[in-house]
């Protein structure tokens, strides 16, 4: 993790020499409210900094009961959760969140993608369903498309 952090805070794209500067600008003038539930004090606090850099307000949650209290103080465009965590995880919160906000993007985040749980995630409507090693960019990518899928930012 600590690598690919300092990758993206050193790489061409973060120090304005990008191949594709439209892209760069238009990430980095993103928009929306983001709730990370993450159980993993290192990794929500990586999750919390990147999707910062990318321009958006970030909430975070240690675990799937936090979430449904903080969700249920403010507005979000879309959350990010692991799939594993003690008190609800994230098919349970994403369950839970459908009943609530049925357009609220999902995003399930997971070092244990078994099918079964892939194709759950995707009955239940997750907007994007990724496996760890947890690679930003990839993440950054459903995000940017989750949010533009709903209509909450404009496509780059």
């Amino acid at each position: 993790l600590r690598d690919e952090w300092h990758y993206l805070c050193t790489s061409h794209f973060w120090r304005g020499q990008s191949r594709n500067p439209g892209r760069q600008r238009a990430m980095c003038h993103s928009s929306g409210h983001l709730l990370v539930v993450e159980d993993d004090g290192e990794m929500r606090d990586l999750l919390r900094k990147v999707l910062e850099k990318e321009g958006y307000r970030i909430s975070v949650a240690s675990d799937g009961q936090e979430a449904m209290t903080v969700l249920a103080r403010g507005a979000f465009d879309l959350v990010v959760t692991d799939m594993l965590m003690p008190h609800d995880g994230g098919l349970e919160l994403l369950q839970t969140t459908r009943q609530i906000s049925p357009r609220l993007p999902v995003i399930i985040v997971t070092a244990f993608g078994d099918w079964r749980s892939y194709s759950r995630a995707l009955e239940l409507g997750a907007a994007a369903f990724i496996s760890k090693p947890l690679r930003m960019s990839e993440l950054i990518a459903a995000v940017h498309n989750a949010l533009a899928a709903r209509g909450a930012i404009a496509s780059p």
